[in-house]
């Protein structure tokens, strides 16, 4: 990809590095077909090649985010599914950091969505706290529906649909600490990152994956303090 960034612009090293990642990419498209937001909703701009023009344009005309690029750039998963099938090898995981950076210091959302922001960011990565919000989101769900009607609270009514019907105990496996590998042969140590959602919707991933780990002979460290992934 073609390039125009100025010498001043490149000055700063996180802009250089963008620009080299920038000219990687090839159009070639392989990233649409990994890509969970393109496939469900068939929006160019929404996959990781659109994503990629909207922060090119953004960096190189050294703009403030706009109301679109925010929404096209909040919607990607990070899940980095592009970056395995992307033939140039194209790190888009820090262009997307970029860009995120660069909206927080240049973009006033709006009230809504700073409180909702606030709130998830309060809640998520305390697997406590996340626990006693879905079990209170029971008593909310007959209302999300309207909630969803009013545009302030839209995302609220969505989160309220999407809370299960119950909520799995918590697990003791996933409490920080070591898990020592079974056997004389020791293959090695890792830590694993249990996740803000994963160990409270689904403990038994983490549980399995520290059983399984641990059966080969490898010593599982659960981190002290990690947060939201």
């Amino acid at each position: 990809m073609q390039t125009n960034f100025s010498a001043a612009q490149l000055a700063d090293p996180h802009v250089a590095e963008a620009e080299k990642i920038l000219r990687k990419c090839v159009h070639c498209g392989f990233c649409t077909a990994t890509c969970p937001t393109y496939v469900t909703l068939g929006n160019e701009l929404d996959s990781p090649r659109g994503r990629i023009y909207l922060i090119k344009d953004m960096l190189e005309n050294g703009r403030p985010a706009d109301k679109q690029i925010v929404t096209h750039i909040d919607r990607c998963l990070s899940c980095l599914a592009c970056m395995t099938t992307c033939p140039s090898g194209v790190n888009y995981m820090h262009l997307v950091d970029h860009a995120r950076v660069h909206i927080e210091e240049t973009y006033k959302r709006p009230l809504p969505d700073r409180l909702t922001r606030a709130m998830l960011a309060l809640v998520l990565p305390y697997p406590s706290r996340f626990r006693a919000a879905l079990k209170l989101a029971k008593l909310g769900q007959p209302f999300a529906g309207l909630l969803e009607k009013l545009p302030a609270l839209k995302p609220l009514g969505a989160m309220l649909k999407l809370a299960p019907a119950s909520v799995p105990a918590a697990s003791p496996m996933a409490s920080p600490g070591i898990h020592a590998g079974q056997g004389t042969r020791k293959n090695g140590r890792v830590a694993i990152l249990t996740g803000c959602a994963q160990s409270v919707l689904d403990p038994a991933i983490n549980d399995t994956t520290i059983a399984l780990l641990t059966r080969l002979g490898v010593e599982v460290v659960v981190p002290e303090g990690e947060g939201c992934c």
